[in-house]
């Protein structure tokens, strides 16, 4: 019984290193949005990684984000005003400028891009 906690420990570990990988300014790349990155990691790594653990990151990244101020990929800035639990890679925004709300969950051509 002792290889269940290593073995939940390297799933940790392997889902934390793509992360900050994908999220780190590297010589031949840019840096991605975390947003993007967790979409990614869920939707497009689906069952590459333990689900827990990435539901478990998702969860507490879109705990810490509420009330950050974003930049998007039309370069609008807006702020986070509510993460739906069932889509937490794309929340409810407002847009700074014009005060309009954006929920990027349904709105799917904008995405975050950064987190000012």
């Amino acid at each position: 019984m002792k290889t269940k906690p290593m073995n939940l420990f390297s799933k940790i570990i392997a889902v934390a290193d793509v992360f900050h990988a994908m999220t780190s300014e590297r010589a031949y790349r840019k840096k991605q949005s975390p947003f993007k990155v967790l979409e990614m990691i869920f939707h497009d790594d689906f069952g590459k990684f333990d689900i827990t653990v990435v539901k478990t990151l998702l969860s507490s990244f879109a705990n810490f984000s509420m009330g950050s101020r974003v930049r998007l990929n039309n370069g609008f800035i807006a702020e986070i005003i509510f993460i739906d639990a069932g889509s937490q890679t794309r929340p409810v925004i407002k847009v700074m400028d014009s005060g309009q709300i954006i929920n990027l969950g349904i709105n799917r051509e904008l995405y975050i891009e950064e987190i000012l």
